[in-house]
This record gives structure tokens, C-alpha cells and sequence, in this order.
């Protein structure tokens, strides 16, 4: 078969399918709809929690062939991961192909297989059965753990396991903005987290930076995160959220612990940007190719000092112009040092935001890139966590 009818629905006949298949059939259920096209050898690829490989699943294919990890950087399923489109080689045994699996422009991995015939309609079929697989993935982590377990390179700790489960989908978009985050090192994070929300044309933002490491930081990362969502939902004004949170953990979390943060919100209509920092560094905002000076600045304590001093941090006002970028990150990423203990440092943090702004790339593969660019300059590990949530306005 080599032309879709739409009057088949395949993919409304493989989304039925999937109501009754075990949630852990993924490549199984997907397997159906390609066969209807002649094809054959699916492999559903997810990015790991570093972003550096695609995982392959299922172990071994119908004829014997075990799929290969594939890296990011320089694979034909790296290709389309990063590219977002579909990428096609035609061999002997017929057209190998790989397809996105994107929910939104949240980034999940790639979907191979092998077809006999290629054509505009074949590759319109195979674009939305990425898209398909992408909810296939998502609604399927709720039942089983396997979506989970195939994003594992490596062995994960506990604190890492409970900081993973706190965060929102990685990327997010709407008509005029883009969100994208990461947390490093993937597989031993435990003090660092953010958050966002879109309500009523508003973006809310957080990170958080938790005092420590290990599984105490995650524990109080939960508390900061559950805590910064109560507050949301009850629409308290920056101030008060604040105050919500840091009044949580001085009541919760213990012997005197504390976290630096930073909470914005983003008018999306108008790219009206306002955010306060308790101890935390400031947002970078890049525009046209240069960053631009941070603004003086009286923050707040980190939350749960609040006790020991009446600080009222200022909130800071500003408006975005279409196109800019607003870079959240922790002091992780700054304080990266090389073999010879040079810090990664601001101004380099700054110059390389600059340059992948003004290349134009998607953000989630900014927030990739700066991420990788921190790990290189380090002699073998991060001795803190690091983390980034990037935004683009587009006006």
C-alpha cells in the first residue's frame, strides 16, 4: 500500500487500538499501523533524561536486528530529533525512515521504520504517526514504567528519581512563546527544579535552587514546588508568593534549611515581564544578538530565612520586544569549573546565549546546547546542579 485514504483513518484506528492494548505495547500498537502501509522494523527511539542518546525500544526485531542507542549528535534519528522533521534514506531493503515524536515541541524522541515506497502522502501519514506515538508516550507514563525506564543511559539515584517526577513537560508553546528546560547531571540532581503554567494568557515561571544535594535537596525541592504551586493556583501576587513559600519551610523542612529562587510572570499578549529573586542570580535577557546589563536589584532572602530579617525584595518590571530570550538558571552553571578550576563564569554564559539566540534555533535545542556547552568546559562532572529554563517571545 503506498497511498493513505483518509476515509481509512489509521490513526484514529491506531488511537482506538491503544484504548484497549496494555500501555506497555507501545511499539506493538504502532507496529499495526505501519504494517497497513507495508512496513516493517519499527523502533520507537526516546531522548534520555541528559538529552545525549536515543533509547531504543524493542530490544531485538522480528528478523533478529537489536537496535543501537543513537546519539544526538551525528545519527540519522539524532537528525530528526533535533531538526524536528522527518529524515529519509533509501537502501536496498527499501526506504528507511525516522519521524519526530513531539507532544506540543516537548521533545520526546524519534520513531524508525523500514517502507516500501515513499511519497507525499506517505510522509504526511508518517509526520502525524509521530505525533500519535508522542500521546501514545505520554498518556502511557501514567500506567507503566517503561517510558521511564527506556530514558535511562544510566543507573538513577533517588533523589534524582523524585526531582524528575516534580517537573513539568520539559518544552512548552503557544502562538507567541516558547518555553524549554534542563536539569544536569541527569542521573544525581537533588536541589535543583522549575516550573511553569499558562493561565489566561499569563505565563508563571519558577526555579529553585535547593541548599544541598542528595535526597534532603529533594525532599525540600518538593516542599518548594508544592508549595509554589499552592500559592499559584491561589493567584497570590509575586510578594505573597514569596511569602507562601518561605513560610512552608520554615514550618516544614527541618533544621533551618533554605533554597534561593526566582518567580516570574509573563503577560504573553503584551511581553510584559515582571520577577523577583530571593538570593537567586537574574534572569539574562538577550536581544538581537547581545544580552542585556542587569538591572540594580534589592532581592529577598532565600526562602525559609525569612525569620531572621525583614527583607522585602523589589520586584523588577520590563518589557520584552518580540523576539527577545529570558535565560533562568542556577548558580550551578556559572560556577561549572575546568581541570584547572576556571569557572564557567557569567560573561561565557552570556556570550554563547547571545550566539544561539542570534542562530535562531529552536529553544529547547538552545537550552541543549548551552547545557552541553558547561558540561564540556568541566574536568569530568558538575559539582553542583545546573539548571536552565529558557523563554522566547515572538510578540
Amino acid at each position: 500500500m503506498t497511498a493513505i485514504d483518509p476515509r481509512d483513518r489509521p490513526i484514529g484506528e491506531l488511537l482506538r487500538a491503544s484504548q484497549t492494548a496494555p500501555p506497555d505495547a507501545l511499539v506493538h500498537t504502532l507496529s499495526m499501523a505501519v504494517a497497513g502501509l507495508g512496513g516493517s522494523d519499527v523502533v520507537l527511539y526516546l531522548v534520555d533524561y541528559a538529552h545525549v542518546a536515543l533509547m531504543p525500544h524493542p530490544d531485538e526485531l522480528p528478523h533478529g536486528e537489536q537496535p543501537q542507542v543513537a546519539a544526538v549528535d551525528g545519527s540519522m534519528a539524532g537528525r530528526s530529533f533535533v531538526s524536528g522533521e522527518p529524515v529519509v534514506s533509501e537502501r536496498a531493503d527499501g526506504w528507511h525512515v525516522w519521524v519526530p515524536v513531539t507532544e506540543r515541541v516537548n521533545q520526546l524522541g524519534v520513531l524508525s521504520m523500514t517502507l516500501p515506497a515513499w511519497n507525499a502522502d506517505i510522509e504526511a501519514f508518517c509526520i502525524e504517526l509521530g505525533v500519535a506515538a508522542a500521546h501514545l508516550v505520554v498518556t502511557s507514563a501514567a500506567y507503566t514504567d517503561l517510558p521511564h525506564l527506556m530514558r535511562r543511559r544510566h543507573d538513577m539515584d533517588l533523589a534524582a528519581e523524585m526531582q524528575w517526577s516534580l517537573l513539568p513537560p520539559l518544552s512548552f508553546a503557544t502562538d507567541t512563546t516558547t518555553v524549554a528546560g534542563l536539569l544536569e547531571p541527569a542521573y544525581e540532581v537533588g536541589g535543583d527544579c522549575f516550573d511553569y503554567a499558562f493561565n489566561s494568557e499569563v505565563l508563571d515561571l519558577a526555579v529553585f535552587d535547593a541548599v544541598g544535594h542528595g535526597l534532603a535537596s529533594a525532599v525540600l525541592a518538593s516542599l518548594l514546588m508544592g508549595a509554589y504551586r499552592h500559592g499559584r493556583r491561589n493567584a497570590e501576587h509575586l510578594h505573597q508568593l514569596v511569602d507562601s513559600i518561605d513560610a512552608a519551610v520554615r514550618d516544614c523542612a527541618g533544621r533551618a534549611p533554605f533554597a534561593t529562587g526566582i518567580l516570574a510572570r509573563l503577560d504573553l499578549p503584551t511581553g510584559h515581564l515582571t520577577w523577583i529573586t530571593c538570593g537567586h542570580p537574574q534572569p539574562i535577557i538577550v536581544r538581537r544578538g547581545s544580552t542585556l546589563a542587569d538591572v540594580e536589584v534589592r532581592p529577598a532572602l532565600p526562602v525559609g530565612l525569612g525569620a531572621l530579617a525583614d527583607v522585602v525584595g523589589e520586584i523588577v518590571e520590563t518589557d520584552l520586544e518580540p523576539g527577545d530570550g529570558v535565560l533562568l538558571y542556577t548558580d550551578g552553571v556559572v560556577e561549572a569549573r575546568s581541570a584547572d578550576g576556571e569557572a564557567f563564569g557569567e560573561d561565557r554564559l552570556r556570550d554563547l546565549l547571545a550566539r544561539e539566540h542570534l542562530a535562531g534555533g529552536p529553544p529547547p535545542e538552545v537550552v541543549r546546547r548551552l547545557v552541553r556547552s558547561a558540561l564540556s568546559h568541566t574536568d569530568g562532572g558538575l559539582r553542583d546542579d545546573a539548571s536552565m529554563l529558557y523563554i522566547r517571545w515572538d510578540g
